[in-house]
């Protein structure tokens, strides 16, 4: 680097040792002609333009640009930080034109420098962001002196000095003082994931304020190191000719610093914080106007008196070019047609005030205010609503649909392309659902539920590949007691009210999208702003609790546990149809399975069993209530007689199947060689790839928690693997330490 450095110094040099030789040459030809002219017998003769030496004209150049701070240092040091995750940068500067292919520039620059890692090869997660002030000069050579006079752009290298000072905070705590420890499954919490007390930890989310001072904490001993130091910038660019006054600079410009405090962290540093031994540096991209204030107003370029000679400027002001009888000065319709009558603003007479004039108007009455055509005749309402959906054709009314069956035209085949699947929705909630309407809900047979987000969840009633159906499914439901049941249709992932039989309204969206005129349900069906599930969602249904559903019939399902957490999806992801219902006292119910016999559902229970979820019972719902297995249908004596309430938790998990390993170490990419060598060491350790894609190495394999806590410490003590932790599987599947100690109870 400063290899390049030293040549790109010598190459500026040798420019302006030229310049001064082209001076010296210059004032030695002026001394030669005075001496010749000395000599001639004609004292009265002068000297030729060409040979006068120039004088010095200060001619400044003012800039303001704007770009993207770029940092490179001891935090994300093995990326390029592209411009949509740098900061913003502006600069000020004044420059001065010293030949035609060197200018002196004087500029101060300001803005702030940041990075972020997460999960970095040594699981260290740092952040700053730091302010910077700089001031500085440098030389711009742009090549002029091999390039033509007249050109609109110029390349450019720039080189000078600069000082310049940093304040650098990062961000440590949140918006109420919790301090943020990072897990290794992604999560920010408060507490550490190794902590006694973790399975009492809550996620927490950065606020992204950087409020901790790095020099004042003093994290690795460093003391009161000065915030300033001094720079190389070193840029390359290209500037455009807008005009003689303004001209166009992009660009960018390395600063090498002398200083490696910028991010606090320097090869002397302490634990996963240690760094590199180079010094910090930062670039700026950027772009600036720069406008010369030295161009002369009365330079002959700019006298255009000569253009404007012979010019009749009385008979241009006099002038009626449409020969209305308004001046075009004054004329607001120059050209219009010859006879036609205008109005003292020279534009046509329009009496009715539609928008078109008296001669282009077949109906010269037009009620004011009516909407009318090009012609001026009014229109109907329903030719408006034709116009507009023609225009719109949101519906599809006036497109031309083309069905290609590209199967082979086997038998049951069908083009499922843009098919749109229906559901009756019955309710939103924010808040878990009192036990006399979980029974409720769960008395109805197709009934399904999905989460918007972490509070909001969704429960709809079947599902339908036509309109027809799901009106007809909805009646059933209104009848059964849910006056305020609606047919919506889910596409991609996302709800939408579905347009009523017979109309062809706007579909809005019901669920978390950036579709305009979305409608979220809430409340009692209004119209939220934001097209996001509200966090204060109240029920769909009003009267909750006191509500009659009179569906008929009987139904059984399979319940796998009540937990007081939520469970992941890796918990269940081998079972099908799984509904998340969460009671108001905090416990979540996990069901799967619909049957309307006893021994249908009793054939999918041993299923469950089987495939490791040995305490799941049948749980059995009639009318709205919870009925006993024997009034269910139940011949067999050693069926369980659950508790009916519904309220208590329950754990229908093969506890055998946890399983609690030890993670040494987790990678964006293959581990460094050093950690390998120690990988190579421990003997079963193995390697896996996250949901994230990120590459996890564990060794171990416990039942219980304590010996493998135990074996991590061995590991920790043995090989110096300090981030090492314990994590947890269920049935091969991976799931938190606090699903785990969740399921072992």
């Amino acid at each position: 680097m400063f290899k390049g450095i030293r040549l790109l110094v010598l190459f500026l040099l040798i420019s302006i040792f030229s310049f001064s030789q082209n001076n010296e040459n210059t004032a030695n030809d002026s001394i030669t002609s005075i001496a010749n002219s000395s000599n001639s017998t004609s004292t009265t003769s002068t000297q030729p333009e060409e040979s006068q030496k120039k004088e010095f004209i200060f001619k400044p150049t003012l800039g303001l640009g704007t770009g993207m701070l770029s940092f490179y240092g001891d935090i994300y040091e093995n990326h390029f930080q592209i411009p949509m995750v740098s900061r913003i940068g502006y600069e000020l500067s004044l420059g001065q034109q010293l030949t035609d292919y060197l200018q002196l520039n004087f500029y101060a620059l300001f803005g702030k420098l940041g990075a972020n890692e997460r999960l970095t090869a040594n699981n260290r997660n740092l952040n700053f962001q730091s302010q910077i002030n700089a001031g500085g000069a440098q030389l711009l050579y742009n090549f002029g002196n091999f390039l033509p006079k007249k050109r609109t752009a110029s390349p450019y290298i720039s080189l000078g000095i600069e000082s310049f000072e940093f304040l650098s905070k990062t961000d440590a705590y949140d918006q109420y003082g919790n301090k943020y420890y990072y897990w290794a499954d992604g999560s920010t919490r408060n507490i550490a994931e190794n902590s006694a007390n973790a399975s009492d930890a809550i996620i927490i989310h950065r606020d992204y304020k950087y409020e901790s001072d790095v020099r004042e904490m003093n994290l690795d001993g460093f003391g009161k190191y000065p915030e300033r130091s001094f720079a190389i910038p070193i840029g390359v660019g290209a500037i455009f000719n807008i005009n003689d006054f303004l001209t166009f600079k992009l660009g960018a410009t390395m600063h090498f610093t002398f200083t490696d405090y910028i991010d606090g962290v320097t090869s002397k540093s302490t634990g996963n914080r240690t760094g590199n031994s180079k010094n910090d540096n930062f670039m700026m991209t950027s772009f600036s106007l720069n406008y010369n204030f030295g161009t002369k107003k009365n330079d002959p370029k700019y006298n255009h008196e000569e253009e404007y000679e012979g010019v009749d400027f009385l008979a241009l002001e006099n002038g009626d070019e449409d020969n209305d009888g308004v001046l075009d000065l004054k004329d607001s319709c120059l050209g219009t047609p010859s006879g036609v009558p205008v109005d003292t603003k020279g534009c046509p007479l329009d009496d009715d005030m539609d928008g078109v004039p008296n001669y282009k108007d077949n109906e010269l009455t037009t009620p004011v205010g009516a909407f009318v055509d090009e012609k001026g005749v009014q229109l109907s309402d329903s030719l408006l609503a034709y116009q507009y959906e023609f225009y719109m054709d949101s519906t599809g009314k006036f497109a031309k649909v083309e069905i290609h069956d590209h199967t082979g035209g086997s038998k049951g085949s069908k083009s499922i392309m843009n098919q749109k699947e229906y559901t009756v929705l019955i309710g939103t909630f924010n808040k878990g659902l009192p036990p006399e309407l979980m029974t409720k809900f769960l008395s109805i047979s197709d009934i399904t539920s999905s989460n918007v987000n972490d509070s909001t969840t969704i429960y709809t009633a079947g599902k339908f590949n036509n309109l027809l159906e799901a009106e007809n499914r909805k009646k059933q439901l209104v009848g059964d007691g849910l006056a305020h049941a609606k047919v919506v249709y889910k596409q991609n992932g996302i709800y939408f009210d579905a347009p009523v039989l017979g109309t062809t309204t706007n579909s809005t969206s019901l669920s978390n999208t950036n579709t305009t005129n979305t409608t979220s349900v809430v409340g009692n069906n209004t119209t939220a702003k934001d097209p996001k599930i509200s966090k204060n969602t109240t029920s769909f249904v009003p009267d909750n609790t006191d509500m009659v559903l009179n569906t008929p019939g009987m139904v059984l399902r399979i319940q796998l546990g009540a937990y007081k957490k939520r469970m992941s999806k890796s918990v269940y992801k081998n079972v099908p149809d799984v509904i998340e219902i969460k009671t108001d006292d905090g416990l979540y119910k996990y069901l799967s399975g619909s049957f309307t016999n006893f021994d249908a559902a009793a054939k999918h229970k041993v299923d469950l069993v089987l495939k490791g979820y040995e305490g799941a019972f049948i749980a059995a719902y009639k009318d709205g209530k919870r009925i006993s297995l024997k009034d269910a249908g139940a011949t067999s004596k050693k069926e369980e007689q659950t508790d009916l309430t519904d309220t208590s938790s329950t754990n229908g998990a093969n506890k055998n199947l946890i399983v609690f390993k030890v993670q040494v170490g987790v990678f964006k990419s293959d581990p460094p060689d050093a950690k390998m060598s120690i990988f190579a060491k421990i003997d079963g350790i193995s390697g896996e790839t996250t949901q994230t894609g990120l590459k996890r190495y564990i060794v171990g394999s416990f039942k219980d928690y304590k010996s493998a806590e135990e074996y991590k410490n061995d590991i920790i003590k043995k090989y110096a693997l300090n981030d090492a932790f314990v994590v947890a599987y269920y049935n091969n599947e991976f799931i938190s330490l606090q699903e785990a100690f969740e399921l072992m109870k």
